[in-house]
């Protein structure tokens, strides 16, 4: 079976704290929490810190379909689109480059649009659809716990970092959503959200697959 097609993952969600604890001001109506984990997506147009600016949209798409806790059903293909907090490309003067990335939105069938707070949490290299992410894996918790513990790819957490795009050798299949930082990529790395380079742009060609922590509103 494709496991890049494998339809639906239930991820484990939390719901909204009282609205009392969140209540920010009188006649106010605090964001409801609907979603609280991981999840995996696909770059759709190649990211270059010497080519962005604050500020420029950034879209990638869901790799898989999960639902929230609401039932309510985030199909693969889904765009999730976010910002450029700040891109700075590798200079003489400074041989660093960097790119800061944030999501703030998901669009789903029906036209619907969840509001969210996403960052990079790790990041792999492109695979052919037959390839695809493990998606009995997914599925974390706030604490990045997996739902089915002794499956395949579970455990894959802080490989050497670093990213080479352009390298001949096989991309990694499987994704894992307890992974954090760089996966089988060469000369990237990643800290915070914040994604680095030293010896070249920071660039994430079409295809490269991430994984984003987020929480989910209503």
């Amino acid at each position: 079976m494709n496991r890049f097609a494998i339809a639906l993952v239930t991820l484990l969600f939390t719901s909204a704290v009282s609205s009392a604890q969140n209540s920010s001001s009188a006649g106010q109506t605090p964001p409801v929490v609907v979603g609280h984990g991981s999840f995996p997506v696909k770059i759709a147009k190649t990211l270059d810190s010497s080519k962005l600016k604050e500020d420029d949209v950034v879209e990638t798409e869901t790799a898989g379909s999960f639902k929230l806790a609401d039932d309510t059903l985030v199909p693969k293909g889904s765009k999730l689109l976010g910002r450029v907090v700040s891109a700075k490309a590798r200079s003489k003067g400074d041989a660093d480059s960097r790119l800061n990335l944030v999501f703030n939105s998901l669009n789903i069938s029906g036209g619907k649009t969840l509001q969210l707070k996403g960052i990079v949490q790790a990041v792999y290299p492109p695979a052919e659809e037959s390839m695809g992410p493990n998606m009995a894996t997914m599925g974390t918790s706030a604490g990045g716990a997996t739902r089915n513990a002794g499956s395949a790819g579970e455990g894959i957490t802080n490989a050497q970092s670093g990213s080479n795009l352009e390298s001949s050798s096989k991309p990694q299949a499987a994704m894992d959503v307890k992974a954090t930082g760089v996966q089988g990529l060469q000369d990237l790395q990643l800290e915070n959200g914040v994604l680095t380079s030293k010896r070249k742009n920071v660039k994430l060609t079409r295809g490269v697959r991430m994984v984003v922590q987020s929480e989910i509103y209503q």
